[in-house]
């Protein structure tokens, strides 16, 4: 394919990634690339709905694009207009998210579960001048709308997916037939490289979410992989588009030529072994824990995984046992376990598609340029521990909204400043060692301690508190959990933190690491908390429990 290895200058003490050209046009629209693979085999499918059983074929397909860009059109939506898609992967999300793209209208996706204060705080950030979102969230929608328009302002329209509501606007609405089908040509939206496309979500380094700016052509950088195929490739996961990893597999089917197969439904083990075992998925990608989770089922040791070629593993650290294990059971019929490693900012960074090698997550992904610094931003060698600055060949776009921290993610010198720390070894593999900030991952959603924390000091009796992530019992993922310090006197309890906490946040947030009552946080002289003394408190108490409920069940 080409020389996938990782080039170190070492005067500069500076790595790169092959440098690749890509097969697509980058100054071109994204609406243009679309519609050029569109038109080539009218009768391929490029979309299987595992929940209704229907497929969709590139001609298809088309036309859905081509009503919903046409019908937006006719209801003022122009290029440079903002639209939020607070969705999961429903049959028409994907045709309505092209349209839009087409159109020059950039969208932010959301997270369909997320709670109403999350989905307020993005819609506080983009003001978009349309929402879309489904039938089961619907009112949390609406309500985070309105808690963001301000006195005078009209709500901003929604339209709700797959509802049987007669008092909303129907997304469907926007799929009549128009007559003018066939004169849709895709315009070209102007120069690529700062014409707006996405705005992704990213907890950044600061915990809060953020919206990523990508433009036409950093989407099509995304793509840099892959190779339009004959026999298509079939792709599964359960990401919704909210993830720069459901956003970049709407996006590959146009340049590869494979089949998307999605659901509405969360991550559940049945519904995946049935696109394995029914659907016949080639590729699929899973967070650690979600990989746990499946192998760990009884059912593993009956399907038949011979179609599967990759499983891509990332989004967070992945224990060298959970890949073995992957490998053990793809080995037998030529698959294998693929660690992927990158950011909503810049894309892929590294995975090991040639070679794994234990321990590491692999060598640097085409155009990535990479530098290992120390707490004074002085460049590190071979083998030295630092942290990560990554740049790609497209410019890191920014956070929507946000200069201050888009001037704080960059240094000097253009790269982006990822907050993990790491080291490139003598191969040019990168290794990650520990994440620099306090932002940790419960099954690939940001977790940001402060907010938690906010939340736990407005509870009567808690005088002190640290949220910190601690290891599930597989290490597959973090679990949050939290330290707390009780006023003298206060007779609070765990389960009144949890419910009262439960009340108010995002099921990723939940407390399923434990409440624990100590008598202080560990400090610095300066008075700042000690995380990793607590993540080692914390883990050491669960231990305890765990073995004295052990001890009570004999």
């Amino acid at each position: 394919m080409f020389n996938y290895r990782t080039v170190y200058d070492a005067a500069n003490r500076t790595w790169y990634g092959p440098t690749v050209k890509p097969m697509y046009n980058p100054d071109a629209s994204l609406g243009q690339l679309m519609f050029e693979t569109l038109g080539r085999t009218p009768d391929r499918v490029i979309q299987q709905d595992m929940d209704t059983g229907r497929s969709m074929t590139y001609a298809e397909f088309q036309t859905k694009l081509i009503r919903f860009a046409q019908n937006l059109i006719s209801i003022g939506v122009r290029k440079g207009d903002m639209v939020a898609l607070a969705n999961a992967n429903s049959e028409n999300l994907a045709p309505l998210a092209c349209a839009l793209l087409t159109i020059g209208a950039p969208f932010n996706p959301l997270a369909p579960g997320f709670n109403e204060d999350d989905m307020a705080h993005m819609l506080h950030t983009t003001t978009p001048k349309l929402v879309f979102c489904d039938a089961d969230n619907y009112d949390v929608v609406r309500k985070a709308l309105q808690r963001v328009v301000t006195d005078g302002e009209q709500v901003t329209p929604i339209y709700v997916f797959e509802c049987s509501r007669s008092d909303v606007k129907h997304a469907e609405d926007l799929l009549k037939e128009t007559g003018q089908e066939k004169t849709f040509i895709p315009p070209y939206l102007g120069d690529s490289h700062k014409t707006m496309a996405v705005i992704l979500c990213s907890s950044g380094t600061s915990g809060a979410h953020k919206g990523v700016q990508l433009t036409h052509s950093a989407c099509v950088e995304l793509t840099i992989l892959y190779r339009f195929s004959i026999i298509p490739s079939i792709y599964f996961s359960f990401s919704a588009i909210y993830w720069t990893t459901g956003f970049t597999s709407m996006l590959s089917a146009f340049f590869n030529g494979g089949i998307r197969v999605i659901t509405r439904k969360p991550f559940n083990e049945d519904q995946f072994f049935e696109a394995i075992e029914k659907y016949r998925a080639t590729a699929i990608f899973t967070p650690p824990a979600y990989a746990n989770t499946v192998l760990a089922h009884p059912r593993t040791k009956t399907i038949d995984f011979s179609s599967v070629q990759s499983w891509v593993v990332g989004g967070s650290p992945i224990p060298e046992q959970l890949r073995d294990r992957i490998d053990e059971l793809l080995a037998p019929t030529g698959g294998r376990s693929v660690n992927a490693f990158g950011s909503s900012e810049i894309g892929g960074v590294a995975l090991d598609l040639i070679k794994r090698k234990p321990g590491a997550v692999g060598p640097l992904m085409p155009n990535v340029t990479v530098r290992i610094v120390d707490d004074d931003g002085q460049r590190l060698g071979v083998g030295e521990e630092g942290e990560l600055l990554t740049k790609a060949v497209e410019e890191f776009g920014g956070y929507y909204g946000n200069e201050q921290a888009s001037r704080d993610a960059i240094d000097a010198d253009g790269f982006f400043r990822t907050g993990d720390i790491g080291y490139m070894d003598e191969e040019g593999f990168l290794h990650l060692i520990d994440r620099k900030k306090d932002i940790f991952k419960y099954r690939n959603f940001h977790v940001s301690p402060s907010d938690l924390e906010a939340i736990i000091l407005r509870i009567d009796g808690v005088q002190d508190v640290c949220v910190v992530g601690v290891p599930d019992a597989d290490g597959a993922t973090d679990l949050p959990a939290a330290a707390i310090v009780r006023h003298q006197g206060a007779v609070l309890d765990a389960s009144q933190v949890r419910a009262i906490v439960d009340e108010q946040v995002s099921d990723f947030k939940r407390l399923r690491g434990g409440v624990h009552f100590i008598e202080e946080l560990p400090k610095t002289d300066s008075g700042k908390v000690l995380r990793r003394k607590v993540t080692k408190m914390i883990a050491h108490m669960n231990q305890l429990a765990q073995r004295a409920a052990a001890a009570g069940r004999l």
